[in-house]
């Protein structure tokens, strides 16, 4: 009885995925994937807004406030590490097991990594509380007492928002491992209105409430995140997301768990590596100056962001459609995936390229009026941009490469070019040429021009279409 209603189940989630998502196993290459990744792109532009809102109105209280800020986004970034493998792991798996036609173990698997998310994400949060200010002190922050004050308040009052931010990228992982990309997106334009909303209320004050600063711009973002999870779990449960959650006799498959975990480690550590690689970046701009250039820095970062939301975007709907029809075993589309999506994104990075190369100064006007900042942040995007097309290719060769599940072989390529190459480069350049912090920029374009090279050889090798998971 309990096989045939789980049966019934698996039906309705195909009904409904059909309608809410698109077909990555048989529907035309480029249409679909434009289908499928621009409501991501959209989720993705949205929750940037997240850390712009925060930028923008923490801006009014001074420099050092713009650098907490960028320093705490980079923290915040390797915190959310922790938890986003297991989640791309789950998405992975659910992917692979829909390719195959099985719903019920699709459903099984995603029960499971939710309920581990959650307390997993809760007892993270905790742990990391109690570890903050050493953490900060081994950035070396202390050395500038204002800038290590704003982080510590922001980094502090962002954690109650963990539990919320992980679960619900952990259904969004799931949901769109199903090729349902509309409710993830509906998810964060919500939780971002939220935000919005909340910032200046909290930062400045309003009516009966006290301005707190930078931590109300933490608690902002902390509160709009656990409501996200809320909503999130909410759409879940009913099955309206596709999914149908099974918590009859619940309890944790350990053998799955482990799987998911091995699956999440090498993704984890792929973007653990994304964060080390940025936060020595930090580090090394700091050496010149703590304020402007780092400030700068983070206001650049934000502009190559926006750029990179659609190359996330196309990345995650390769990687899903690579899943689904690695278990399908349809290994034609997955390289015509491949081609297209790298063929879309060279015309659109290029447009954005340019458009980062002409409007820097007007961008960074938006955020701050200090002139050595300004300029400093236009001799980033001069160079930076340089990159754009190079990040977009490697980065759709590495989310082939994972959606395969051969997410070790992703890891080592992104760890080898970011770490490996990214990180020396960038010191050598800035401190033993004439080019100082430009040095620093012209390390990141050649980190991306070697994620490209090795990620594209590694594609060709095809060993990755034998990864079982």
């Amino acid at each position: 009885m309990e096989h045939t209603e789980q049966t019934k189940q698996s039906k309705i989630s195909t009904s409904t995925i059909s309608k809410m998502g698109v077909d990555l196993l048989h529907g035309p290459i480029d249409s679909t994937l434009r289908t499928f990744a621009i409501p991501m792109a959209f989720s993705f532009l949205v929750n940037m807004l997240y850390s712009w809102i925060d930028t923008y109105f923490v801006s009014r209280i001074g420099s050092a406030a713009i650098a907490a800020i960028g320093v705490s986004e980079q923290l915040g970034f390797l915190i959310f590490n922790f938890g986003s493998g297991f989640a791309i792991g789950t998405g992975i798996i659910v992917a692979r097991r829909i390719g195959e036609g099985n719903k019920q173990e699709a459903n099984y698997t995603a029960t499971q990594g939710i309920v581990t998310m959650l307390v997993f994400s809760s007892l993270l949060a905790i742990t990391l509380g109690i570890f903050l200010p050493h953490t900060l002190q081994l950035l070396g922050l202390d050395k500038d007492p204002e800038v290590y004050n704003l982080t510590k308040v922001y980094l502090f009052a962002l954690l109650f928002g963990v539990p919320g931010n992980f679960v619900t990228f952990q259904i969004n992982a799931i949901v769109r491992s199903s090729g349902n990309s509309i409710y993830p997106m509906i998810i964060l334009l919500l939780t971002t209105v939220i935000n919005a909303i909340l910032a200046p209320i909290l930062i400045f004050g309003y009516g009966p409430i006290s301005a707190m600063g930078m931590m109300g711009a933490g608690i902002a973002t902390a509160a709009a995140q656990l409501i996200g999870g809320v909503i999130s779990l909410s759409l879940i449960l009913t099955g309206k997301s596709g999914l149908h959650l099974v918590f009859d006799k619940f309890r944790f498959d350990f053998p799955l768990i482990i799987r998911i975990v091995k699956q999440g480690i090498w993704s984890s550590l792929q973007m653990f590596a994304v964060s080390v690689s940025r936060i020595s970046l930090f580090k090394i701009a700091a050496i010149f100056d703590p304020k402007i250039i780092v400030a700068a820095y983070t206001l650049g970062l934000k502009v190559d962001l926006f750029a990179f939301m659609s190359v996330f975007a196309v990345g995650i709907a390769v990687e899903t459609a690579t899943g689904q029809n690695l278990g399908a075993k349809n290994y034609n589309r997955i390289f015509a995936f491949h081609k297209s999506a790298v063929k879309q994104l060279t015309i659109l990075l290029s447009i954005l390229a340019i458009i980062a190369f002409l409007v820097g100064e007007q961008f960074a006007l938006i955020f701050t009026k200090d002139p050595a900042i300004i300029d400093a942040t236009v001799k980033y995007l001069h160079i930076a941009c340089f990159g754009y097309i190079f990040f977009a290719f490697g980065f759709v060769n590495i989310r082939v490469i994972s959606g395969a599940g051969a997410t070790m072989r992703s890891m080592i390529i992104v760890a080898s070019t970011l770490i490996g190459v990214q990180v020396p480069t960038a010191y050598a350049l800035s401190h033993f040429t004439p080019l100082r912090e430009t040095g620093i920029w012209i390390g990141v374009v050649i980190s991306y021009i070697a994620l490209t090279i090795v990620g594209y050889q590694q594609l060709k090798a095809k060993s990755w279409l034998k990864t079982a998971i």
